[in-house]
């Protein structure tokens, strides 16, 4: 199956007490499709986050589109879009947003914990892939911050999303973690994946097929 993410005239206003708007999105158009690693570059209040939350249908457009593997997230009720989210899109910050009283293997596998579904199997050889085969048991305060990434990271692969949205995901770590990670999000778009990352680290950047550049809420030339 190829994956596909298409934004079209994509436009976001926050409204504020006694001043005129902030126009976030400004009919922002993007297109991608499997094995497309795209980097979003920009100074801070062009709208990046914006357009991820929206992206991931988590905030809502003005007016505009986005389509995610043929399906306008517009149409989806808010339940619809959750379970569409579980299953199609995964993210990755730079803050972990691991449970911090459960195991790293438990964090990896969240979604399937409650109805005890998944594989505990497929997580193991996950973490395995990230060096982590030590650390199932661990809990997140015992991890380094490269490693508590990299979990993060096992999760969001772990989920079978299509698309990977990421938000500054080498923001904390040293080199050689950064590396680690950057070359799991390019091997996840080589397999089928998109890969949609807001960043101002040039290692980062120096990984993606695709660079894009905004400010104040449109791209630049």
């Amino acid at each position: 199956m190829t994956n596909s993410l298409e934004i079209t005239q994509a436009s976001k206003a926050y409204k504020r007490k006694n001043q005129s708007p902030v126009q976030a999105l400004n009919k922002i158009d993007l297109k991608a499709q499997s094995g497309d690693f795209i980097a979003v570059l920009g100074p801070s209040g062009c709208g990046k986050s914006t357009l991820m939350l929206s992206a991931g249908a988590l905030l809502e457009l003005d007016s505009g589109k986005i389509v995610v593997n043929g399906q306008d997230l517009s149409e989806l009720s808010n339940s619809q879009k959750a379970s569409f989210r579980a299953n199609n899109i995964a993210y990755v910050y730079q803050e972990f947003h691991l449970i911090p009283y459960l195991s790293v293997i438990d964090n990896v596998r969240i979604a399937d914990l409650a109805l005890a579904t998944g594989s505990e199997t497929k997580a193991q050889e996950i973490l395995q892939k990230f060096g982590l085969a030590d650390r199932l048991h661990h809990l997140p305060s015992e991890l380094s911050v490269g490693e508590q990434q990299r979990v993060a990271l096992s999760r969001a692969i772990y989920s079978g999303a299509k698309i990977i949205l990421a938000d500054e995901p080498t923001g904390n770590l040293d080199a050689e973690n950064a590396e680690t990670v950057l070359k799991a999000l390019k091997d996840f778009t080589e397999q089928g994946g998109i890969v949609l990352m807001v960043t101002h680290d040039d290692r980062a950047v120096a990984f993606a097929q695709k660079k894009l550049t905004m400010t104040a809420g449109q791209w630049s030339s």
